[in-house]
């Protein structure tokens, strides 16, 4: 399962340094580098944090489903990558396709 969540820092700080508002310290480069192309594919506007989410939690989904040791069980059905947004007011799971 990859987990995302509706208020995650992480994200919220990616978007901010993609807008122009500041940057990552060194120990962080490699998390925002991670991230940062969610950030680049989503949308503007007042849900950009959370959509930044979802698209972060699709794209290392889709990193770990290509995986050489992870695929053939894929395949096979013995294993599923699972996307999930978490929200932590409502304390909900829901499934990201």
């Amino acid at each position: 399962m990859v987990l995302g969540h509706q208020t995650c820092g992480a994200v919220a700080a990616a978007v901010r340094v993609e807008a122009g508002h500041g940057g990552f310290p060194g120990p962080l480069r490699y998390l925002a580098g991670q991230i940062r192309p969610a950030v680049n594919r989503s949308l503007a506007g007042d849900a950009y944090v959370d959509a930044a989410v979802a698209a972060n939690v699709r794209l290392v989904a889709s990193r770990l489903a290509a995986e050489h040791e992870l695929v053939a069980r894929i395949a096979a059905g013995k294993l599923a990558v699972v996307g999930v947004r978490y929200e932590p007011a409502s304390q909900r799971a829901h499934r990201i396709h």
